[in-house]
């Protein structure tokens, strides 16, 4: 009879063992999933660490922050909206083999094609001036996924803008002048732009305005000088012109590149922030501030794009709760 009741303890108590991590994975796997606009379950990466009892203070601090700051309702109905609109998270791919293979209607990812993986956290830093002295660079690195443009200078700047680059996104302009360089050993500008993207080993390079309809000749040219100099980093693009899909969706004119980055984060990722998008040459308290943290170059906001009306938007969406924008100090951890 004992040696029958001890069975049955046991067993009870393995039973009791089963159910509690049942619902350890299950919370696991809540915190884990996004649900998509088609009701599909779309595994998004955690935050660096969240499950680990190891964790460093920087994630654990910008995991706070921005669970604090950002309702993930708000970025659930954006993504479903980007999604609607042609946005979907696959939309960035690894580049074909056999070439680009891009058209203005194709709905999904063509064959032979990878698309980059959904992410937790993702900081898009931009350019602006009000970057210097933030002390936000450590916190940018502490992101999952860090999105930079324009081949933009990190060294000398990392404990205001980090050293972390996942995806540098190029311009047109800086497309071509990267295909240019690195095709031609004796141009001057050699040796700095294959240094610039060997520094970038493994990271994805998203040539952001291809229009394979048009011209993607320079398209060619840079992946012809990445192979020519052996150069480890991964072509990204689009597998449809996404400058028409950015522009119809904001309403904005010529956006930035700034706004192209965060329309791509807003589709891909759980949590986003933006860093230095600030397009004012006079800080609120009235200091004056560089157009790039990293140069002494002038840009007309207005007449280039409409970077005014795109802060306000940017505003609009921090205000919303729907991203964090980062316009002051970061805090340190």
């Amino acid at each position: 009879m004992a040696s029958s009741q001890s069975i049955l303890a046991r067993r009870f108590t393995w039973f009791l063992l089963g159910a509690v991590t049942v619902q350890i994975f299950q919370i696991i796997a809540k915190n884990r999933t996004v649900i998509s606009s088609d009701n599909s379950p779309k595994q998004y990466g955690t935050f660096r660490g969240w499950l680990n009892t190891s964790v460093n203070l920087e994630v654990s601090t910008l995991r706070k922050v921005l669970t604090n700051h950002i309702k993930e309702s708000k970025t659930l109905d954006m993504g479903k909206r980007l999604q609607k609109a042609g946005f979907k998270p696959s939309l960035l791919t690894l580049i074909y083999k056999d070439g680009f293979k891009q058209k203005k209607r194709m709905t999904k990812l063509p064959d032979g094609i990878d698309s980059i993986p959904l992410q937790g956290s993702c900081a898009v830093v931009g350019s602006a001036g009000n970057l210097l002295n933030n002390n936000c660079g450590r916190e940018i690195d502490a992101h999952d996924f860090v999105f930079r443009g324009n081949l933009a200078q990190t060294i000398g700047f990392e404990q205001d803008v980090g050293g972390k680059i996942d995806m540098m996104v190029l311009n047109g302009a800086a497309s071509i002048k990267s295909s240019i360089c690195l095709t031609n050993t004796s141009n001057r500008c050699y040796k700095t732009s294959y240094e610039t993207f060997k520094k970038l080993n493994d990271t994805y390079i998203w040539i952001s305005k291809l229009d394979a309809e048009k011209n993607i000749s320079y398209a060619h040219n840079l992946v012809a000088g990445i192979k020519q100099n052996n150069l480890t980093v991964r072509i990204v693009y689009s597998y449809r012109g996404m400058l028409p899909l950015v522009t119809k969706f904001w309403k904005i004119r010529n956006p930035s590149l700034g706004l192209i980055m965060y329309t791509a984060a807003g589709s891909m990722c759980r949590y986003v922030s933006l860093y230095g998008f600030y397009p004012f040459y006079k800080s609120p308290s009235g200091q004056p501030l560089k157009h790039h943290y990293y140069d002494n170059r002038t840009l007309n906001y207005i007449t280039n794009h409409h970077m005014p009306d795109e802060y306000k938007l940017l505003t609009s969406l921090n205000k919303s709760r729907t991203i964090r924008l980062v316009s002051d100090r970061c805090r340190t951890a």
